[in-house]
């Protein structure tokens, strides 16, 4: 989706809903853009202890498929290189995040059909508000207060017949949370919006206060195509009496 629209259609919704930190957006490109952080280090470190520098210096991080000891999560889960851990011990008896190692294996097995061959030579993530207006994003990362996911949540259910499944909150890496399940949600043909960044080890690394809302770009385009005449609409007279 195109920056521009995104950056409109975000400004609309911010009317209306509050966050508590910039959006982010992800997209691929072919081109290797100037003053980019590299996700490449002699030493494991996680994306996460850099999304400050995102969030308030405007970093644009770019992976590929060179990342040398850094944590290979990124790069795996965005299809740059096989996925690893396929026996479950890591998950099972590292983390400790899977009670026994098939359960870790079965979730490796599911993981694996959510992955799709990147479309182009590197993947960015960078806040929507500095990138180029050429852009093509294919996932957008919201980080809402309470009250604004409870709105957003709302709204992703606003237009859909079947009520209970539009929005979840999958067992998932922070990465897989932020950009592998929501750009898989933009290959199906009811995407549903991604509640993530419940990986304890993640939570290290971010604030207390952030959580994420995540979802392919066309539907977020939608949903706030929809905000007229929904209970976002600041012209909307709520009802009295309950």
């Amino acid at each position: 989706m195109n920056s521009e629209l995104v950056k409109e259609c975000l400004g609309k919704l911010s009317e209306t809903v509050s966050f508590n930190y910039p959006a982010i957006g992800w997209y691929f490109s072919q081109e290797e853009i100037e003053d980019s952080f590299v996700f490449k280090k002699d030493k494991w470190v996680c994306m996460f202890m850099y999304l400050k520098m995102i969030l308030k210096k405007g970093t644009r991080i770019r992976f590929s498929n060179d990342y040398a000891k850094a944590c290979p999560g990124p790069v795996e889960y965005s299809g740059y290189s096989e996925l690893t851990g396929s026996d479950g011990r890591f998950i099972a008896e590292t983390e400790r995040f899977k009670k026994t190692r098939k359960l870790a294996q079965d979730y490796h097995l599911e993981s694996r059909e959510r992955i799709h061959p990147p479309e182009g030579k590197y993947l960015y993530m960078e806040k929507i508000e500095t990138m180029d207006k050429n852009s093509d994003i294919k996932v957008i990362n919201l980080f809402p207060d309470p009250a604004a996911m409870a709105s957003l949540c709302v709204l992703s259910n606003y237009d859909r017949q079947k009520n209970m499944d539009n929005v979840q909150a999958p067992f998932a890496s922070g990465c897989q949370s932020v950009f592998t399940i929501p750009y898989d949600e933009g290959f199906r043909e009811n995407p549903k919006s991604v509640i993530g960044l419940m990986e304890p080890l993640v939570r290290q690394f971010i604030p207390r206060d952030m959580v994420s809302f995540s979802l392919p770009s066309n539907r977020f385009v939608e949903m706030v195509q929809n905000i007229e005449g929904s209970f976002l609409d600041k012209h909307f007279d709520n009802p009295v009496g309950f």
